[in-house]
């Protein structure tokens, strides 16, 4: 079958969660046999050749539509974006991935004739109206790779900020009826979870038709078995701190945990990768000496999970699943993580992962990390899992279906 695949940004590096999920997917169409139209954006102008020559593997033909998207990044053109948001219908998560040159590439492609639309990821649903009207046959399938209205509440909630609080709970009350709205215009909806689901059934007031397909990652090993015996325990955070739940998390990590670890006088090191940490996370490290490093962009982390003894996913806003946790689970690296954190996985407290939603549980787990039987135990049976429910022989066959039936 024909496939246009519309998603938010270019899939490749696999450097974030959002990308490893779209990546896996065209893998497994591509691996059914599919011809694939990749249309996405971009958020530099030069040319990406690299990367289009490795999604060219799995891709028929890619277009790439340069737009600014990521608010720290493009601080002033996002504001202006926000504001204009306020007086539209559609809310500012959606608003922005407006693009007449996209809109223009898809009339270009109504020449083609395409059996599947693939949405990938809700914002993509502003183009639903067109792309309905051009291929009237197709089937169009939304992936929702998050509830997008349930993080915009969880964001009102979570927020001490009173502009912040009143901007997304306005944010939430327009995703409700754009969310409800697309995916009760689709003919199919794929959401990762049963928890993703009945959230969004609450919201359509309806029931649609819908496959649960959790986030699979390339397998790459199990990591090395460290050992804290007589050395810092190695502490992982793995997360783009452009995204504010990961920021805010990592916060309230440095916040309120390490003072706790530090009073108990564990001897530890912290490795926070993710690009962009925003000043206030630097100038918190900065307090702790060389007791945190801060790498900032890596092209790989294996190396960081083969001296690390633990992960932490302090994380109170979101939806969805973590792929960090997926990756984590693959490595076999023993995870510490909220329950927002751990939300829509597979997972036995105390024996696959450990959930800690405050200070002291958060800072008691870590300091059972030092126990090296544990976190072997930990390391065999999180890597159980992964084969289970997250690799990509266990999902390949889930999105197949999906999309064949």
């Amino acid at each position: 079958m024909k496939v246009l695949f519309l998603t938010n940004l270019l899939p490749y590096p696999l450097d974030n969660g959002g990308k490893i999920k779209t990546y896996t997917t065209l893998s497994a169409l591509y691996a059914a046999g599919h011809d694939i139209d990749l249309l996405c954006f971009k958020e530099i102008k030069k040319d990406m050749i690299d990367e289009e020559k490795e999604l060219l593997k799995i891709c028929r033909s890619i277009k790439q539509v340069y737009l600014p998207l990521t608010t720290a990044n493009h601080k002033q053109y996002m504001m202006k974006v926000a504001l204009k948001s306020l007086v539209s219908v559609l809310p500012f998560a959606i608003y922005k991935y407006q693009s007449s040159e996209m809109n223009n590439i898809i009339s270009e492609y109504s020449r083609n004739e395409y059996d599947i639309i693939y949405l990938d990821h809700l914002p993509m649903c502003v183009y639903l109206k067109k792309v309905k009207s051009i291929w009237v046959g197709a089937k169009i399938i939304l992936d929702e790779h998050n509830c997008e209205t349930l993080i915009s509440k969880r964001k009102a909630t979570e927020s001490n900020h009173i502009v912040k609080k009143v901007f997304f709970k306005y944010e939430a009350y327009k995703l409700e009826k754009f969310e409800a709205d697309s995916i009760l215009n689709v003919n199919q909806t794929i959401v990762l979870s049963s928890e993703d689901y009945n959230f969004l059934k609450r919201l359509t007031k309806k029931d649609f038709d819908y496959s649960i397909i959790p986030i699979a990652v390339p397998d790459k090993g199990i990591k090395k078995c460290s050992s804290s015996n007589g050395k810092a325990l190695n502490i992982l955070f793995v997360g783009t701190l452009t995204w504010e739940p990961n920021n805010a998390g990592l916060i309230w990590f440095l916040k309120n945990v390490l003072p706790i670890i530090e009073k108990k006088a564990l001897d530890y090191h912290l490795y926070i990768i993710g690009k962009n940490p925003s000043e206030t996370v630097v100038k918190m490290c900065g307090a702790f000496g060389d007791k945190i490093t801060i790498t900032g962009y890596v092209n790989s982390l294996d190396d960081y999970y083969d001296i690390c003894d633990c992960a932490i996913v302090p994380l109170f806003i979101g939806s969805g699943q973590r792929v960090k946790l997926i990756e984590a689970f693959s490595k076999g690296m023993p995870a510490i993580s909220t329950k927002i954190g751990a939300e829509g996985l597979n997972y036995e407290d105390g024996k696959t992962i450990i959930i800690a939603d405050d200070d002291t549980k958060f800072a008691e787990a870590i300091i059972a990390m030092t126990d090296h039987s544990y976190r072997r135990e930990l390391q065999i049976n999180s890597r159980l899992v992964y084969e289970k429910y997250y690799s990509p022989q266990a999902v390949f066959g889930l999105i197949q279906n999906a999309v064949d039936r």
